[in-house]
């Protein structure tokens, strides 16, 4: 087992050593592990309640639908209902406190807790910033996806992570996500639905300086994975008054990078304005959220999300929220065209972006010219440009051929 200052275990939290029947009643024999509580919680309204007692004393026997247990005493749980699995969820929770210089590990094990395989279970680890510090949650081993807070994961582990009460997301093994700093204090779960056996893994805490955001997330763009899918906090719920949020993106070399915004939300403001502010090589830009978000240039940059302090006594106030995707490219996407005899081909932009087309004739730079439409009607050969990542999500191409009249003799 590790020490509070080396890494936090699953593997001693619980020990279940009877696992029975008796007169209708199943019973499971718990000792808590030190610095650890078992929360073990109704999820439906029935008569099946959950009692506890110290075994071989009839004193200490209570009954309720809620329990608590976090000593490391010897507890036998009993629940008078054959199926208590259906109507319980167990959640496992254990402190991190991080001291000036070290956190510790987050450790995924289940140890002796198989005898609760049955029931859904959520493994949460509460993390606790030293004064005038931040804690930083390393994902760089398997790097975290973020799903829709309605969605789970395949694999059936399914984690959340949040700054103090502010859901910062849910997360799948394996992606683009590399770490995440949270000011202050957090959390960080794993969620188990009923007969799904834990799989072993760790995640390193470390200390880092104060961050001035409710949390930074860490995104790497890479090859085979040059695009990620992001929400903001509480999505599809508002962001919180006043709050800043920031990711930060790194980007491979020659890549640019592209922000578009997909399901905007965006509130009355009685003081400040809502923005995204991008930083990148010493310079910052900040652009109003119903603008069009600017194209990246080489190199990796920041990106802060800023609320401001809303009006929530109107009717029907929805809030600060927003799903958005980033994308890193190379350079310009080309095609070759040659426009037939009497054929005019019409390229148009189908929405608000920074994306634009531009065309050049092969070999002369000095016919260049860019637009956001184009039409091109003269049997030449023409390279068309696009710099942007994904063209045929934002432009059409129609091709109109004339009839003229044939005099027949």
């Amino acid at each position: 087992m590790f020490s509070d200052k080396s890494g936090v275990s699953l593997q001693t939290l619980l020990l279940i050593t009877t696992v029975a029947f008796v007169s209708g009643i199943k019973t499971f024999t718990v000792t808590p592990d030190k610095d650890t509580t078992i929360y073990i919680n109704s999820t439906k309204a029935s008569s099946c309640k959950v009692r506890k007692c110290v075994p071989g004393s009839k004193l200490n026997r209570h009954c309720d639908r809620i329990f608590t247990l976090n000593k490391n005493t010897r507890v036998t749980i009993e629940f008078d209902c054959p199926r208590p699995e259906e109507e319980f969820t167990v959640e496992i929770v254990r402190n991190i406190a991080c001291t000036s210089t070290l956190c510790g590990r987050i450790i995924q094990s289940d140890g002796g807790s198989s005898g609760l395989l049955d029931f859904p279970r959520i493994f949460t680890w509460k993390i606790k910033a030293y004064p005038q510090k931040s804690f930083q949650i390393n994902f760089a081993e398997t790097g975290l996806k973020q799903i829709a807070p309605t969605d789970s994961c395949n694999d059936k582990h399914t984690y959340t992570l949040r700054a103090a009460d502010v859901l910062l997301g849910k997360y799948c093994l394996s992606g683009p996500i590399s770490k995440a700093q949270i000011l202050n204090q957090g959390s960080f779960s794993l969620d188990l639905p009923a007969g799904q056996r834990l799989r072993p893994g760790r995640f390193d805490v470390s200390v880092v300086a104060k961050i001035h955001t409710s949390a930074n997330i860490s995104v790497t763009l890479q090859e085979g994975s040059l695009s990620s899918t992001l929400m903001s906090p509480n999505y599809p719920r508002s962001f919180p008054d006043n709050d800043v949020m920031e990711w930060y993106f790194q980007v491979p070399s020659k890549h640019k990078a592209a922000i578009k915004l997909l399901n905007l939300k965006l509130p009355t403001c009685l003081k400040d304005q809502t923005g995204l502010e991008y930083s990148s090589r010493g310079k910052t830009q900040v652009v109003r959220l119903d603008k069009v978000q600017p194209e990246q240039n080489e190199g990796s940059f920041s990106l802060r999300l800023r609320n401001c302090k809303m009006d929530t006594t109107r009717s029907g106030s929805v809030g600060l929220s927003v799903k958005f995707n980033v994308s890193a490219y190379q350079g310009f996407k080309t095609f070759t065209v040659t426009p037939d005899q009497d054929t005019t081909i019409h390229i148009n932009s189908t929405e608000a972006s920074s994306c634009k087309v531009c065309k050049r004739v092969p070999g002369s730079e000095l016919n260049r010219h860019c637009d956001r439409i184009f039409t091109l009607n003269k049997n030449t050969r023409v390279t068309i440009e696009f710099d942007c990542p994904r063209p045929e999500e934002e432009f059409t191409v129609e091709i109109m051929r004339n009839i003229g009249k044939t005099n027949v003799n």
